[in-house]
């Protein structure tokens, strides 16, 4: 018979190997190969039920009178066997029955015997016990015939379904941990969790391994990420790639949530993009500033060809709200009007960072910024950088193999932050695997995945770079700053 305990380990095997997301291919492949297995285990089954002595679990005298009729003493019936062909009377009931109408028991040849009239006896044998006890057994065979099919139909039909796209594999293995496991939503920057650089993913794919939990990754914006959790959205861990503001803390404690963590994850670099026919060489750090408050508005201003300045930015991106407050040193504290950016400017607002490069190389006098770890996934002809220069140093270039963090202007290097979030709503668990997945990110695992996707580790600490923290996160008597609250 069928093991379902094993076939509910198996379940579960197959739930903790989609975890495995480098090798999810391959283990798809196990998983099938074991259903398969349980596939062919459930028909083999079936075929034994089918081929097993309906009347095994009657008494050996009880099987023979309901298999060979064995003679009653005086009922005047021959046993019949396995040996014995086939009377007449045997092979139909209506023959039989006319016979025995008309002959006696003792005029039949005793070659070929004619059943005698059947005595009362007989039909209290027909109806005995034995008969009513095997059609009992038939019917839970029956059932459990029917309860086999049922399952082999199921199993086949997952299988159908895993077959029928390999590519979807993981997929599926992703649908059965969705019924096992709780959810954490981690949501925010596009810097960090999306714009098509896969570092989250691969937080994701590594914490799964190690915690039972589905980690959902939603790249929104960090001010649109403050939104969310502040309407009461699926919001347990909130990563910015700007420090939280003062206004952002106070709107979201007035919703209910507190900060129950917060800390710098690991470092952006960010660059200005022109379109690349613009020749000017490089920018000075104060022309810049003027730049983006409106103040220089031509290429000539600065010692390029003559036209016109235009600035492209993504509202509600951590990127441009760092570039409006450190660099062009405009704070909006005034979130119910309707401006955005610095008074008298004309920039032009672009929804992504692909829309925005590929607008920037359509239009001439372009000027656009963006993280540094995300240009590495554009097509390197594409890229026309502009360095900022503090005073007289030589250009850099945030792109180059030998880049040096510390040579570049502090302004333009931005902590990336995650902020773990406690709220009546947040279970205990969530808010437990929340801290556990901050303390993953911040180990020496997850800052080789920061490393490997062209940002920097917040191990390699950059001089002159500030990193501000909400209430109750200041450093302690020793100048140790606190990750969680106690």
């Amino acid at each position: 018979m069928i093991n379902f305990k094993d076939i509910k380990l198996e379940r579960k095997i197959m739930n903790y190997n989609s975890r495995h997301s480098s090798k999810s291919s391959n283990e798809a492949k196990d998983s099938l190969k074991r259903l398969q297995e349980l596939a062919q285990n459930a028909s083999a089954s079936k075929r034994r039920l089918d081929e097993d002595d309906p009347f095994a679990d009657l008494y050996p005298e009880q099987r023979s009178a309901s298999k060979d009729y064995a003679p009653v003493s005086g009922s005047g019936l021959p046993a019949r066997s396995s040996q014995t062909q086939p009377s007449e009377s045997s092979a139909s009931p209506i023959f039989s029955s006319s016979r025995s109408a008309t002959a006696s028991p003792s005029s039949q040849p005793k070659t070929r015997p004619v059943a005698s009239t059947p005595t009362k006896a007989q039909p209290a044998r027909r109806q005995a016990p034995p008969q009513t006890k095997t059609e009992r057994v038939e019917r839970e065979r029956g059932g459990s015939r029917l309860g086999l099919f049922v399952f082999v139909g199921t199993l086949l039909g997952t299988l159908l379904g895993i077959a029928a796209d390999a590519g979807g594999a993981a997929d599926t293995l992703e649908r059965f941990r969705s019924l096992f496991y709780p959810e954490l939503c981690v949501a925010g920057s596009n810097t960090i969790l999306g714009d098509g650089i896969e570092m989250a993913v691969d937080w994701k794919n590594e914490f799964e391994r190690q915690a039972e939990v589905r980690v959902r990754i939603e790249g929104v914006g960090s001010v649109r990420g403050v939104e969310r959790a502040i309407r009461g959205e699926c919001v347990h861990v909130l990563a910015m790639s700007e420090p939280m503001t003062i206004l952002q803390y106070n709107e979201l404690k007035g919703a209910g949530v507190e900060i129950d963590c917060a800390a710098v994850i690991g470092y952006d670099v960010v660059a200005f993009v022109t379109d690349i026919a613009n020749p000017l060489a490089a920018l000075l750090e104060r022309n810049l500033r003027s730049i983006l408050r409106g103040q220089i508005t031509d290429w000539q201003t600065v010692g390029g060809v003559p036209g016109p300045i235009r600035m492209l930015a993504r509202p509600g991106s951590g990127t441009t709200e760092v570039i409006l407050r450190t660099v062009a040193g405009w704070l909006d504290n005034d979130l119910s009007d309707n401006q955005y950016f610095p008074p008298g400017t004309n920039y032009i607002p672009c929804p992504s960072n692909d829309v925005c490069l590929d607008a920037a190389l359509a239009m001439p006098g372009s000027l656009y910024w963006v993280s540094t770890a995300w240009m590495r996934t554009q097509p390197e002809q594409f890229i026309r950088i502009i360095p900022i220069l503090r005073g007289d140093d030589r250009p850099i270039n945030p792109l180059a193999d030998r880049f040096n963090l510390s040579e570049y202007p502090s302004s333009l290097i931005r902590p990336l932050y995650m902020y773990v979030l406690r709220s009546p709503m947040i279970p205990d668990e969530n808010e437990k695997l929340a801290r556990e997945f901050l303390q993953f990110v911040r180990s020496v695992r997850g800052q080789m995945i920061v490393e490997k996707h062209h940002f920097y580790t917040f191990f390699n600490f950059p001089r002159g770079v500030q990193s501000d923290f909400p209430p109750s996160f200041e450093p302690d008597e020793t100048g140790l700053r606190p990750v969680c609250r106690t």
